[in-house]
């Protein structure tokens, strides 16, 4: 099902992006707040997973007007009942509201369409961008921890939160 703001159109992925894609996450500034850039051989391999992982629900971000490709925005559903939050956008939208806009649709339907009560997300510490999103979205940080690439928050979202139409 497609979800449409007044900006974006969010639609399930089929393999005519996988161009898009690949481009989006082989970019080292569009992920150097997320480990680093992929290969094209580890995007095309990650984009298999976005069509195939039945504990991935994601969306392809495209323009409502020219349906170019924006970004990508995911859940993914781990074997203890927790769904992560996961999203990337190309940096020429960056700074626009688009990523918020496109977020705040997503979470709603996920949340609803997968019976989700709690969701959670990761980011780096210092990434104010990611930050505001998060807390826009009505995310609460929670513990702050540490993997090989440094310490990140951890965000919390409970589906009560409610998220202002003006925010």
């Amino acid at each position: 099902m497609t979800i449409a703001t007044t900006r974006t159109l969010l639609t399930p992925y089929t393999e005519t992006l996988e161009a898009d894609f690949v481009i989006l996450n082989c970019n080292a500034i569009n992920r150097a707040q997320m480990n680093g850039a992929h290969s094209v051989s580890s995007a095309k391999k990650l984009f298999q997973t976005v069509l195939n992982d039945s504990s991935l629900y994601a969306m392809a971000v495209l323009d409502n007007k020219n349906r170019d490709y924006l970004g990508h925005v995911f859940l993914q559903h781990s074997d203890d009942g927790l769904a992560e939050l996961g999203f990337i956008f190309d940096r020429s939208h960056w700074g626009k509201g688009i990523g918020f806009e496109a977020l705040k649709a997503f979470l709603s339907k996920a949340c609803w369409e997968l019976s989700l009560m709690e969701v959670y997300a990761t980011v780096n510490v210092g990434h104010q961008p990611s930050i505001r999103i998060l807390e826009k979205l009505g995310f609460k940080q929670g513990a702050v921890k540490s993997d090989i690439h440094g310490p990140y928050y951890e965000y919390r979202f409970t589906s009560d939160a409610v998220v202002s139409e003006t925010a």
